[in-house]
């Protein structure tokens, strides 16, 4: 394997802004249309248990990583490709990274998934299921003031390319997935560990 390319490296300049997850379901998959699947992105494969985890981090505030999509409906797509996506009725944008985090707003905001009840204030809470780990709400459950605070606090971190074909797209997805090193299950257990200690930990 070299690392030399064919020509120098070229700048990308993909701007990064803050997005709400209900923007993602409802401007970009209902009106500009947004491809989740296309050809080198993998399939859905988080747990419930890692997409629970990702509404915890959207309620705390704590920042859950960069989401990449690519416009393709730039002049340089059309002259590459020769098409224009919204001539065919194709979507305008493309996920190159963040699927699984735009799949579990998706399942959200489609009352598709369910997060501990105690997660909100007692008033914010109009309808629970039970589970085997005590109550839990969906999105419906929840009154809609609290529904409206959650919009406005959640936030995806999203980076808009502008690369004018798939395999540039495929370039951007094998450089920011292939170059990281998986926590160890021994520095998860730690971690935990150390979070067991949080009174916030506490029920």
């Amino acid at each position: 394997m070299t690392r030399q390319t064919a020509r120098p490296l070229e700048h990308h300049n993909l701007r990064t802004s803050d997005r709400s997850p209900r923007e993602i379901v409802t401007s970009f998959r209902l009106t500009f249309g947004l491809d989740l699947d296309p050809d080198y992105q993998r399939g859905d494969v988080w747990t419930d248990d890692q997409r629970v985890a990702l509404i915890r981090s959207w309620l705390t505030g704590t920042p859950t990583g960069v989401v990449i999509l690519n416009d393709r409906t730039t002049p340089e797509w059309k002259e590459a490709n020769g098409y224009d996506p919204t001539d065919r009725g194709e979507a305008m944008y493309v996920c190159i990274d963040g699927k699984q985090r735009i799949t579990t707003a998706y399942r959200w905001y489609d009352d598709e998934l369910a997060v501990p009840a105690t997660w909100f204030p007692q008033d914010d809470v109009t309808a629970t299921e039970e589970t085997d780990d005590g109550p839990y709400v969906r999105l419906s459950g929840l009154a809609k003031p609290a529904r409206l605070k959650f919009a406005n606090r959640a936030h995806l971190s999203v980076a808009m390319a502008k690369v004018a074909t798939a395999a540039e797209e495929a370039e951007i997805y094998l450089l920011v997935n292939g170059g990281g090193t998986p926590q160890s299950e021994a520095d998860m257990d730690n971690a935990t560990r150390i979070a067991a200690a949080s009174p916030r930990a506490e029920r």
